[in-house]
Formats: structure tokens, C-alpha cells, sequence
């Protein structure tokens, strides 16, 4: 069987995809058929990277002759991986061909299957030539090469040279280990582009980005950016990552209802290959229509999404954010970290819409602007080709479009406490805005939620006219059955409109007596799971108590030693945007971390007010650490 040769481009010069090993291998499948799989080990240039990359692509048996077009699934291999060569030193890990797995594989699943599987490779040389085990440019960012802004090259190549369904209905994203985490993160980038993707095993956590200014990117924390994708994570009894797996799912089977997720008796690999392909080609049959209202977050100062256009002039570590993005408006901000770090105000950021609006017209845009309401009243022009355009900065903004009135969920608060606590009644107050150019009526609002074990105490609130620009708080009341439940998805319908809310709740927990507060005290801390150093964290006079204008941690024991704690709390007289990360990678060869708070008290706080705080620290015990809650309470001096 020979190659169909194809013509591409090589620094503008007409180019073929060039067989480095032409047809290495043809398995017979285990379905009894006795075809053959098509394997070829291919490269081209790639224009991003600025030079030639390899890639392995499983080919249908019948592929010669059928005249079909295929979906394709692209494969992210793993650490010390390559597109054309498994794991080193490590049993049953050949999960191309073979009988590792029991002939669970890439190659006998495309025989029995219509499907083209592309696997890149991850190789990331910092110097020409050097033998490099670590793939992708991740944790730690060491040269210029940025993998997800291949993928789009890379799938217009593959479309272009192969006869693929060349739509992200019939494109998906699989990948092991690094290569898991690489999945869900260029599926998440690229939702436009790809339907379904899944993860064997991957880390829920690495650093990324632009080689200047690299950021941390947590799947938990990056849920919204998976909008008309269906996700699988497939996790492993014996893997070591499995802990950080269940942290991850304790967010997403509440907050994506397309997520799924099969544990297997397995050490980290790829079980189930089969199981996982096929959920691929469910997808590919009945994919998910293009989300009318999406949400994304970005670790790159500039990029594009469902044909939006964005360009900051970001030069340090933050993600741009844009939330419940519609033809009628959206929320945009530049922030160091999700959910609540500290906005970018400073940074510069351009929007251009979709064609969504009709060319050479005027349209009534409000922008207003979240922390002191201030309102902007604008005329923008839609461009020949039904574009607006925007100019913002990092700071949180609402932005609405047309003259109609247009609600949305503007944040909310607990009430009565200073968190919302699972078994107990958690009382909300939601604050909804009118964003649009004409008043709304009064009307009903209706709250529900597709959450097991959650009662909604009050399902329904007056909502009262509103002037543009104006909003009000309406109530929200509702219990969670599951004592150790971390976050409740919230919808509130209106007028057939689904505006939707994020709360997140802590299991009930016992007050600590034995904490300490440092205010630029110097105290034994764990760093890096299990090693003890002193160190001196907060600001302020050492006199381990809280006074107006420090910044402190708080100190759970643990031993000799001490760990710092994440905190959460809505007390007004405390700033929690200052988040530090405790890198576990050397304890637990995963790549997350552990995060603790740095809370400023505000100068406004008045001596002898109490602070309530839940803290959270993480022990460990590999593979399977434990959380700690504990209620703090310090009264400030």
C-alpha cells in the first residue's frame, strides 16, 4: 500500500506530507475482520513554529478506495512520549498497536470505526537535538513554541491533505497524562473548533502560556470555557493523579451538564480505549449545537473565540475573561487568577464582535462598569461586515447592546453569614441588572436547578421594573443535602431567558482555637507538601494579631510546623484577591498546587470587629491527600 501524496506549502513553496517511516505498521484488528489499519509517520512545516513537525495518522483500512470523509480525533501523547514512540520503562503502555491492553488500541479501534485519529508531537527541544522527555512547553514555559496556537494550523493541514469532515461537529481532542491535560486545554481554548474531548489521566493543573509572562491554568477553574463540548476524564484506582481527579469532578459534574467521568482498575494509562473512542463518535452523532450565550477565559493576550476577536496589550500573568457573551452584550475583565483575583485595570482591551449586526448601522451600546456603576452611553457603528467594536479596560464591565431592556446575573451575596454552609438553609441575595436601553417590566422571576440534592427553599421572586442601568437585589433561599457538595448552579428564568449563577458552599466545620495569625511573623511552614522551612509571611508588626491596613495568613498546625491556609469569606473588611501558590510537584510528580490567602484588612476596619473565615488547607498523603476545613475567627486590633 503506497501514500496518497498530497500538496501543501513550505515557506511558500508547494509541499507534499513527507512518509518518515511509510507505512510502519498494519495490525489486524481483534473484531475478526482481518483488515489492516493505514499507520504513516508523516511531517510538514509548520509556519507557527517555523519549522518541520511530525505527526503519526491512523487511517481506516478501506481508506484507499472508500472515497469517504471521516471525523478526526487528535491525540496528545504523554511525558517521555513521542507521536511515534510509547512510554519509556514502563509495562503495558503501547496504546497505538499491539497487545498491551489486550489489543485495546488506537489502530484496532480505526479499523472497526470511521475514523481518522492525528497524533502530533509534544517534542519541545530547547536546544536543536536535545533529547527532551518533557512534551508541550508546560510547567515550566522554556521556549517559544506554544502548542494550542498549532492545533488550528495543524487541523487546517490535516483538513486540507486528508478527507476529513472538515467541522468542529465531527472534531474532537484526546490525550493521556500531559497529553489529558493538553486535551481539555486546547478544547477549551478552541470550542469552535472542536465537539467532544477526553482525558486519561491528565493533570487538572499546569503553568502556561506566553514564554514572558506564563500563568497557572486549573481545569476546575476553567469550567465555563467548555460550552457546546462534551468532556470525558477517564481515572485510574493505582494513579497517581486520581486525587486531583476527584477535586476536579466535584466542580464539573455540578457546573457542566455534558461532563462525564469512568474510574477504571488501572494505573495511569490508557484503559478503556475503546470505551473513550467511542464516546468520540457518540459525540460526532449527536454533537452539541453552538452555544447561543458562551462564556471563555484566555491565558493569551490576544485570541479569537466562536468569532469574536480580542487584543490587550497584557504583559504579565492574567487571563482575560469574557462571560455570558451574546448578540445582546457581555462581561468582560482581565484578572490574575479565577474566579476573584485581582482585576488588570491598567490593561488595555480591544473587542471585535462576530458578525452578528447589521453592516453600516448604529447600534445603542451601555457599558457599565461593576465596582461603582458608573454608566457609558454609546453609539457604535457596526462594520461592512456586521462587526462591533469595543475599547475597555481590565476592570469588570457589563456591557449591553441594542435598546432593548437586557437583565443579567450581576453577582451576588450570602446573607446572614459569612459563606454558605451545605446541610444548612443558605440565604442569597442575587443582583439583577438592566444593562439594556429601555426599562423592563415587572414581572416574576423563577429560580431552578439541574443539581441533585438541592431544595430550593424559594423558587420564585418579584422582580420590579428596572431603568437602564438600574438594578436590585431579589432573594434566593435553598439547602444542599450533600454535606460535602463545593459548588450549586443556579438558573433564573425570566421571560424564557436562563441567567445563570455559580455559588460556592464548604461543608459544616468545628472552629480552630489553635491557629495563628502572621503579620510578618517568621514560623516553620510546610512548602512543597512535606518540607519545612521558616518563613515570614504578612505584613505588618509582628504581633501575630490583625490590625487595620495588614496583610496576614493564617496558620493551621500541623505538627511542629504550620501550613497556610485558603480562605473564604465575605466580610467587607477583608480583601482575598491575593492568592499564592505552593507547588506540589516535587512531593507528588503531578504538576498542581496548593493555594493559600494573603488577606489585606482593610484600613476601614473598625478595632474590635470580629472576621469570620472558613480555611482550607490540604495534607498530604500521595495518592490520596485529605482537605481540612476549619472555622477561624480573629478580631481585629
Amino acid at each position: 500500500m503506497s501514500p496518497r501524496l498530497h500538496h501543501g506549502r513550505l515557506q511558500g513553496m508547494p509541499l507534499r506530507p513527507i512518509p518518515t517511516a511509510f507505512l510502519l505498521l498494519a495490525f489486524a484488528a481483534q473484531y475478526g475482520s482481518g483488515a489492516e489499519a493505514i499507520i504513516r509517520d508523516c511531517m510538514h512545516y509548520s509556519n507557527v513554529f517555523s519549522e518541520m513537525r511530525h505527526y503519526r495518522i491512523f487511517l481506516p483500512p478501506d481508506y484507499e478506495t472508500s472515497g469517504k470523509r471521516y471525523p478526526v480525533i487528535y491525540w496528545f501523547h504523554g511525558w517521555s512520549e513521542r507521536y511515534n514512540e510509547p512510554v519509556i520503562d514502563g509495562p503495558h503502555r503501547n496504546y497505538d498497536v499491539g497487545t498491551d491492553y489486550g489489543g485495546n488500541n488506537i489502530a484496532n479501534f480505526v479499523v472497526a470505526h470511521d475514523v481518522i485519529v492525528v497524533k502530533w508531537d509534544g517534542y519541545n527541544p530547547r536546544a536543536p537535538g536535545e533529547k527532551s522527555l518533557r512534551p508541550y512547553n508546560i510547567s515550566p514555559v522554556e521556549t517559544y513554541r506554544q502548542f494550542p496556537l498549532y492545533f488550528p494550523e495543524l487541523v487546517h493541514y490535516i483538513d486540507t491533505f486528508y478527507r476529513t469532515i472538515a467541522n468542529r461537529e465531527h472534531r474532537a481532542t484526546s490525550g493521556l497524562s500531559m497529553g489529558g491535560f493538553m486535551s481539555f486545554w486546547v478544547a477549551g481554548k478552541y470550542p469552535d473548533l472542536v465537539a467532544s474531548a477526553s482525558n486519561f489521566m491528565g493533570s487538572s493543573e499546569f503553568v502556561v502560556g506566553p514564554r514572558e509572562f506564563p500563568v497557572e491554568y486549573r481545569h476546575d477553574e476553567m469550567r465555563a470555557n467548555y460550552d457546546g463540548v462534551r468532556t470525558r476524564l477517564v481515572m485510574g484506582t493505582q494513579d497517581f493523579i486520581q486525587f486531583y481527579h476527584r477535586r476536579m469532578n466535584l466542580i464539573w459534574d455540578f457546573t457542566h451538564a455534558y461532563h462525564e467521568s469512568e474510574t477504571f482498575e488501572s494505573d495511569h494509562g490508557t484503559p478503556g480505549m475503546a470505551k473513550t473512542l467511542l464516546f468520540h463518535m457518540q459525540a460526532f452523532a449527536s454533537p452539541l449545537p453552538r452555544p447561543t450565550v458562551w462564556n471563555h477565559i484566555d491565558v493569551y493576550p490576544v485570541f479569537s473565540v466562536w468569532g469574536w476577536d480580542v487584543v490587550t496589550d497584557r504583559s504579565e500573568p492574567g487571563l482575560t475573561v469574557l462571560e455570558n457573551v451574546s448578540r445582546t452584550g457581555f462581561r468582560s475583565s482581565v484578572r490574575e487568577w479565577m474566579p476573584a483575583g485581582r482585576t488588570l485595570d491598567a490593561v488595555r482591551v480591544r473587542i471585535r464582535s462576530a458578525p452578528l449586526y447589521q453592516p453600516d448601522k448604529e447600534e445603542t451600546v451601555r457599558v457599565i462598569r461593576i465596582r461603582d456603576g458608573e454608566v457609558r452611553r454609546l453609539r457604535e457603528m457596526a462594520d461592512l461586515e456586521g462587526r462591533l467594536r469595543f475599547e475597555l479596560n481590565g476592570d469588570e464591565y457589563e456591557v449591553g447592546i441594542g435598546s432593548e431592556p437586557i437583565l443579567a446575573l450581576a453577582g451576588f451575596n450570602i446573607e446572614g453569614a459569612p459563606w454558605a454552609t451545605d446541610t444548612e438553609p443558605i440565604q442569597v441575595r442575587v443582583r439583577v441588572l438592566n444593562k439594556g436601553d429601555r426599562a423592563s417590566a415587572a414581572q416574576r422571576l423563577h429560580w431552578e436547578t439541574s443539581n441533585p440534592g438541592v431544595k430550593l427553599e424559594m423558587a420564585n421572586a418579584a422582580l420590579r421594573a428596572l431603568g437602564p442601568g438600574e438594578s436590585v437585589e431579589v432573594p434566593l433561599e435553598f439547602t444542599v443535602s450533600d454535606p460535602t457538595r463545593e459548588i450549586v448552579k443556579l438558573f433564573a428564568s425570566v421571560d424564557g431567558t436562563k441567567l445563570t449563577v455559580e455559588i460556592p458552599t464548604f461543608p459544616p466545620a468545628e472552629k480552630a482555637s489553635d491557629f495563628r495569625v502572621a503579620d510578618g511573623l517568621s514560623l516553620p511552614i510546610y512548602r512543597h507538601a512535606v518540607q519545612k522551612e521558616t518563613v515570614t509571611l504578612g505584613t505588618g508588626n509582628g504581633d501575630g494579631q490583625a490590625n487595620p491596613g495588614e496583610q496576614i495568613a493564617v496558620l493551621l498546625p500541623d505538627g511542629d510546623a504550620y501550613r497556610a491556609a485558603e480562605l473564604f469569606t465575605n466580610d467587607a473588611c477583608v480583601d482575598l484577591t491575593e492568592r499564592v501558590s505552593d507547588e506540589w510537584g516535587e512531593y507528588d510528580h503531578v504538576g498542581a498546587s496548593v493555594k493559600y490567602s494573603l488577606p489585606l484588612i482593610r484600613r476601614s476596619c473598625l478595632p474590635g470587629h470580629m472576621i469570620r473565615m472558613m480555611a482550607r488547607v490540604q495534607l498530604p498523603n500521595k495518592p490520596n491527600h485529605t482537605i481540612r476545613y476549619a472555622v477561624v475567627e480573629i478580631k481585629v486590633h
